[in-house]
């Protein structure tokens, strides 16, 4: 139970924290901006566009992430793209927080008030006047909060990368476990990691969601 087998290997572990927090912060900014545009585009197109984005949504928040990942690391080279472990697990989990993302858009957008609307194309804005002046600042105020825990979800989600391969906090763990086969003092550093960076984030989550609905 001590844990001076965790102190000499802590340097270890911070190093696979840094590169979980470079591989969560590509995935959600990376899948923020998918969500994003997709969402918009799919909140004014025609209904077989939103036919199209309502099946990559239910497709994608239907099927487990770790499902995402094997299909993103086989799929690529069974079509003869060579692509190292972290880009397969990149792309994989941009898609499918693209979809979350894309989801909390539309509802944000969907939320805003239809008066407003009505007011905006009285006055003779064009669609994308409207968007940009009237409709998308108060969609991304509204979706600050959602899109928040989905990065909060995105960051714990990427230990899963680990089983395909690729290095990061939770590979590092399973190393050191391996070598010094002391399974609780390391992985309870880990949790301890994991905690430190995911706790600000949900706080800042919960401030989020209190300001809102206290504005609104």
């Amino acid at each position: 139970m001590s844990i001076s087998v965790l102190l000499p290997n802590l340097h270890y572990l911070l190093q696979g924290a840094l590169v979980t927090l470079w591989l969560a912060f590509v995935v959600v900014i990376a899948g923020t901006l998918l969500g994003a545009v997709v969402g918009t585009i799919a909140s004014g197109g025609g209904p077989i566009l939103r036919a199209i984005v309502t099946s990559y949504v239910f497709v994608f928040r239907g099927i487990p992430v770790l499902v995402v990942m094997f299909l993103g690391f086989y799929t690529f080279p069974a079509l003869g793209i060579r692509l190292s472990a972290y880009a397969a697990v990149m792309i994989s989990m941009i898609v499918y927080v693209g979809a979350f993302v894309t989801e909390a858009v539309r509802g944000a957008i969907a939320a805003v008030p239809t008066g407003q609307v009505a007011a905006a194309k009285s006055l003779g804005m064009r669609r994308l006047t409207m968007l940009r002046e009237v409709v998308l600042p108060q969609a991304a105020r509204l979706a600050i909060a959602p899109i928040l825990n989905i990065s909060l979800m995105a960051i714990k989600q990427t230990s899963y990368a680990s089983v395909v391969g690729a290095w990061e906090l939770s590979f590092a763990a399973r190393e050191v476990v391996e070598r010094t086969l002391a399974a609780f003092q390391i992985f309870l550093g880990v949790m301890l990691i994991y905690f430190l960076i995911c706790y600000p984030i949900s706080l800042l989550a919960n401030y989020c969601e209190r300001k809102l609905s206290f504005d609104h």
